[in-house]
């Protein structure tokens, strides 16, 4: 039997052909084009000033930071969330605006420079300004603490403090 006599006696769909068959080009529509540089700027935000009250974030599961022991840090940190310091520290640390922290100083901790945070609890070395505002601040037994202290309310167990100390007035008016 002739393979070619085969082919030409089985009757052919033209419907299963083009099925068969991909099309050769495809069309899809895909928008505008961009529109041209505009020769002025562009309109930008301007940032409303709002009354936000400060988030606190010293038992919040925000951000948490840790220095462990054996590590170094020299520069200036901007603190989100809560801070433990078992390492050595060079430089400031600062909580961000509108977010109360808390800063851990560890028995092993050093800080050389200042720490600004809602609560501060020192039971490391510290060589600088503690400045908690309106907050707490508390020195404990292993506590070295040398510079200026300021506080809303503080706790001495029995540290061993050279600064000065200087009380926040609270803001809340009592009745």
């Amino acid at each position: 039997m002739n393979p070619s006599a085969e082919t030409e006696s089985m009757p052919v769909s033209d419907d299963i052909t083009a099925q068969m068959t991909p099309p050769s080009t495809i069309e899809v529509d895909v928008g505008k084009a961009m529109p041209p540089v505009l020769s002025q700027s562009l309109p930008t935000l301007e940032p409303q000033a709002m009354e936000v009250p400060p988030i606190d974030a010293t038992d919040a599961g925000l951000v948490r930071s840790l220095l462990a022991e054996g590590m170094e840090f020299v520069g200036n940190a901007v603190l989100r969330g809560p801070c433990s310091v078992a390492g050595h520290v060079e430089g400031n640390l600062t909580q961000a605006q509108g977010v109360q922290v808390s800063v851990v100083v560890t028995e092993t901790g050093r800080v050389k420079g200042d720490i600004v945070a809602h609560k501060i609890s020192v039971m490391g070395h510290t060589d600088g300004l503690l400045d908690s505002g309106e907050g707490e601040v508390s020195l404990h037994d292993s506590a070295s603490v040398h510079g200026l202290v300021r506080y809303g309310r503080i706790q001495v167990n029995g540290a061993d403090l050279n600064a000065t100390l200087e009380r926040v007035p609270s803001a809340r008016k009592s009745r």
